[in-house]
């Protein structure tokens, strides 16, 4: 048995408290037992020590059966807070039911694009690999708004995949995604897992009892690119487990041109996907106008089409203006006017030609009745990456004139589209674009803000009674908060509003899906502000604690009691200190541990915390147990029941 299963075995015992009159007995039996020599006279000696003994073993019983009975009410206390906990978990599962009726996996995905051109050849080979190998790995890279989601989506429905995987097609799109973690939370709640402390592994373990099942991950280019090295790997490692799924075939979609390290994939390495066929092009923007007469404008509409480089979304987005009179020659004097101004988001024009296709369809929306507040609309739909929900538009109501017109608005332009549970999404090109250049008023920001402030307020901050139905305010609006939050800790001053919101959204990630995105990005910006800063490393530490990131914990927990120090604040630094030695604990740093567990203890005992210095008292019982050192074990672990006792009678 390793360190930590001794540990695990240990602290199970000393928690439950039922070993301490044996412990005491073993403890003299085998005092006695080591005095006990070969003559008479030793023997007549220990006959004298166990009479001895035997009085004291009788007090020391009596004194046990008290303690016995003490640690008794804590295990009642604790039976009783596990079954407001298992009551939760019931009651949240009765929700979940309630709310989302059963339904086959295939109505869950996604449908397939209504007008799909030029990509029958690549559609084959795809199919074949699929068809041929039980676990193929497909990798669709290339340029934003090239198709690469259609393409998938194409390939799930084709007659011949639905013939080899049945039912066992999923679709996960991880856009709002901020780290692994994140992800892997968008995946379980597409499996249907939606309680699991690690949900990467329970919905691999998911995956494998699937004969044959096929997974889309798409839009991973935010996690793949990110500026953070080891949010990188992070990515490549969960693909990585992903692929090493004999039964499971994986199709990712991502920006850029090399597909992730470490996988050997099916399809061969290639420069990306690239753009569909000028005549593809046409077919696709004729089918999408639905105007016969456009056919005596082939000329411009050819040169249109070029001019953005027959990439799917801009012919799209080209095409659903037209159906709103706008010829092919007046679409391609907009593009060819606005082309050398606009500010592109790559360094050529291919890169630049989502960008250029989107300004032409903001310029058109402000000539539109209703297209300035069309416009502002889209920018408030812009800083929500889970789409705008119903709940929160109609609170919008009465900052537009009519916001029920701009949204049909944008929503005939195809700037957005309306999810499966009517809230307004954007395409991922199309929302950056916005974000980049076109901002929120200051009163729409202002709405947005006391808007979702209040959701982070109606969350819950703590596992009771209460935390299933709290948790439903902010679970659907999780993304958002997060997304929301972080564009606000980079764009204004840090105040007292923004950290009780990252703290109660941070928190309620705490006990569903540990992050530490918030407040690793909050505490950059909290130098002229030690107690928030103090406040955001300690809990920051606390959530790299539950994620076994023990030594990050510590270089967070020594700064934030650093800065408790100097605002002296004696009963944090002891909690930091408390923490600290937890961590040390789960590194087998036993004596390093029990220095900060004694010290933080005594501050406690000073502060008259008694219940604080209790939880000092169980772990250094148990460091204790890891030294085979019982006499002293049991002398914390009594004091643990007492110190208890007496904060439950102080109550």
């Amino acid at each position: 048995m390793g360190s930590g299963g001794i540990r695990s075995s240990l602290s199970r015992h000393a928690s439950e408290g039922f070993r301490v009159p044996s412990i005491i007995d073993s403890t003299c039996v085998r005092r006695i037992q080591s005095t006990v020599g070969t003559t008479r006279a030793e023997v007549q000696f220990v006959s004298h020590v166990v009479q001895e003994t035997a009085v004291g073993v009788d007090t020391i019983r009596t004194t046990t059966d008290a303690v016995h009975k003490d640690i008794g009410a804590v295990h009642e206390g604790v039976e009783a807070t596990h079954r407001i906990v298992t009551k939760n978990r019931d009651e949240a599962k009765t929700v979940s039911s309630e709310k989302q009726p059963t339904i086959s996996n295939r109505d869950k995905l996604p449908a397939r694009p209504t007008f799909f051109y030029g990509r029958d050849e690549l559609v084959n080979i795809i199919v074949e690999l699929i068809c041929a190998s039980t676990g193929a790995r497909i990798a669709i890279m290339g340029s934003g708004g090239i198709g690469k989601t259609s393409l998938s989506l194409a390939v799930i429905h084709d007659e011949r995949v639905v013939g080899v995987i049945g039912d066992s097609g999923y679709f996960v799109s991880v856009e709002s995604a901020t780290d692994v973690g994140a992800a892997a939370h968008l995946l379980a709640g597409q499996l249907g897992l939606t309680e699991s402390s690690d949900p990467l592994s329970a919905s691999i373990t998911h995956l494998k009892t699937i004969p044959r099942a096929l997974l889309i991950v798409d839009n991973l280019e935010t996690l793949l690119f990110s500026k953070n090295a080891a949010a990188q790997k992070d990515t490549e490692r969960m693909l990585q487990r992903l692929a090493r799924i004999p039964s499971l075939t994986l199709i990712i979609t991502s920006r850029g041109a090399v597909p992730p390290n470490g996988i050997r994939w099916s399809n061969a390495p290639s420069a990306g996907l690239e753009a569909i066929s000028l005549g593809a092009a046409r077919e696709t923007f004729e089918q999408i106008a639905g105007r016969p007469e456009l056919a005596s404008e082939c000329k411009a509409l050819d040169s249109l089409l070029a001019n953005v480089d027959c990439m799917p979304l801009a012919v799209t987005l080209l095409a659903r203006m037209a159906r709103l009179s706008n010829s092919p020659s007046h679409l391609l004097q907009r593009w060819q006017l606005k082309k050398t101004s606009f500010i592109r988001s790559g360094g050529d024009d291919r890169e630049s030609s989502v960008d250029v296709s989107i300004q032409i369809s903001l310029d058109l929306l402000k000539g539109m009745h209703n297209g300035m507040e069309g416009q502002q609309l889209l920018s408030i739909c812009a800083n929500l990456p889970d789409g705008l929900r119903p709940s929160v538009f109609e609170q919008l109501y009465t900052h537009f004139s009519d916001i029920h017109g701009a949204k049909d608005l944008l929503v005939e332009f195809a700037l957005i589209s309306i999810g499966p549970e009517n809230e307004l999404k954007m395409l991922s090109p199309v929302r950056h674009f916005v974000l980049k250049h076109h901002h929120m008023t200051m009163n729409h920001a202002a709405a947005l803000r006391k808007i979702y402030f209040d959701i982070a307020a109606s969350g819950p901050t703590r596992m009771d009674e209460n935390f299933s139905r709290l948790a439903q305010n902010v679970a659907p609006e999780y993304d958002n908060l997060t997304s929301f939050l972080l564009h606000l800790i980079n764009m204004e001053e840090p105040s007292q509003e923004l950290f009780d919101a990252i703290e109660a959204v941070s928190e309620y990630a705490y006990w569903t899906v540990p992050s530490t995105t918030l407040r690793e990005a909050f505490s950059q910006r909290l130098d002229a502000h030690p107690a928030w800063l103090a406040s955001c490393l300690e809990c920051l530490a606390r959530t790299q604690l539950s994620r076994d990131e023990y030594a990050l914990a510590a270089v967070n927990l020594h700064a934030a009691r650093k800065l408790y120090t100097t605002l002296d604040n004696r009963f944090r630094e002891a909690v930091c200190g408390r923490l600290l030695g937890k961590c040390l604990w789960m590194q087998d740093s036993l004596e390093a541990a029990e220095r900060e567990l004694l010290a933080a203890q005594n501050t406690f005992i000073e502060l008259g915390n008694e219940g604080s210095a209790a939880q000092c008292a169980q772990v250094l019982g148990l460091i204790c147990i890891s030294r085979h050192d019982y006499d002293q074990a049991v002398i914390h672990i009594i004091l643990r029941a007492r110190r208890f006792q007496a904060t439950r009678g102080a109550a």
